[in-house]
């Protein structure tokens, strides 16, 4: 069955970026739409507390901040597909996208599928994949209650999700491959000073060793080969940019694979913008997602009402 509507602004992505393009959309006349494969909030849903969005001293959990995103799209009928996006054809007057079962039609289009997680590469990090090998420690964490872990990265994320998992692990091994974090100070600060992490500088993963579960590590540090003996292992080795479904468009992208954009989100294709971690950008946080889902919305609708 074919979408009959043609809508102002189709939204691919229901994280932060692409709900307030939602939001703003609806305030300035636009007929928008959400295209989102889960829950309102995207990646957020997961995050245990929400503590650097303004307006919420005490923080709010990830899944009660989707919830209250879901309650404000109902109240404004702004209309929610929970559906994978498999094609795009941008290039036209007229942008389509492709789902599996119907296809919508909009004069513009605004990209705010997020990242996704780098692979580590260690042999047995994808057999093992749920059965102790997790991207996600806010997701996983309880599963690892008094038990020895492995955390791997040195930027922000690696740090926050070691702060995170101390409440539940015995021990935490944080395995960086430098001699020093790349993350903010304050969080490497939290860090080195809890008692259950120990740092494994200059260190790499080898394997992840197991059959049903993790059992354990080879790893390389400082030049020679050790087991370091894990139930659980956190990678965080970057991230890459969520739109398998642009692979035939003509964007343009940075060499990392993200999405370039001018200060009004504007991406190389007119009619076409970009918000939120999938784009090229200095931070990558709700805060800054919402201030480019809001920015994106408005300069759809003065290519739509110019």
């Amino acid at each position: 069955m074919v979408e009959k509507q043609l809508y102002d602004l189709i939204i691919l992505g229901g994280g932060p970026a692409g709900f307030t393009a939602a939001l703003y959309g609806v305030r300035a006349g636009l007929s928008v739409l959400i295209l989102e494969k889960m829950m309102l909030g995207g990646e957020i849903v997961s995050t245990d507390r929400l503590d650097n969005f303004p307006g919420f001293p005490e923080g709010i959990s990830g899944a009660e901040f989707g919830m209250l995103l879901q309650q404000q799209a109902d109240n404004l009928s702004i209309p929610v597909k929970n559906v994978e996006i498999e094609s795009v054809s941008l290039d036209g007057e007229i942008k389509k996208v492709t789902t599996p079962d119907q296809e919508f039609e909009g004069k513009t289009v605004l990209i705010a599928t997020g990242t996704e997680p780098n692979l580590l590469g260690a042999r047995g990090e994808k057999e093992l994949l749920g059965r102790g090998v997790s991207y996600c420690a806010t997701c996983d964490a309880a599963f690892f209650k008094d038990k020895e872990v492995a955390v791997v990265g040195g930027g922000n994320a690696a740090l926050e999700e070691t702060i995170f998992l101390d409440r539940f692990a015995s021990k935490i091994y944080l395995i960086h491959r430098r001699d020093q974090f790349r993350g903010v100070k304050g969080l490497q600060d939290k860090v080195l000073g809890l008692p259950g992490v120990e740092v494994l500088w200059n260190t790499t993963v080898s394997e992840i060793e197991g059959e049903k579960k993790v059992r354990g590590l080879q790893i390389k540090q400082e030049g020679k080969d050790r087991f370091l003996g894990v139930d659980g292992i956190f990678i965080y080795a970057g991230r890459t940019a969520n739109a398998p479904y642009l692979q035939d468009e003509a964007i343009e992208v940075s060499d990392t694979g993200f999405i370039i954009t001018n200060e009004k989100m504007e991406t190389s294709l007119p009619g076409v913008y970009a918000a939120g971690d999938i784009r090229r950008k200095f931070l990558r946080q709700v805060i800054t997602a919402a201030a480019d889902g809001a920015v994106a919305a408005t300069a759809a609708a003065q290519f739509i009402f110019s």
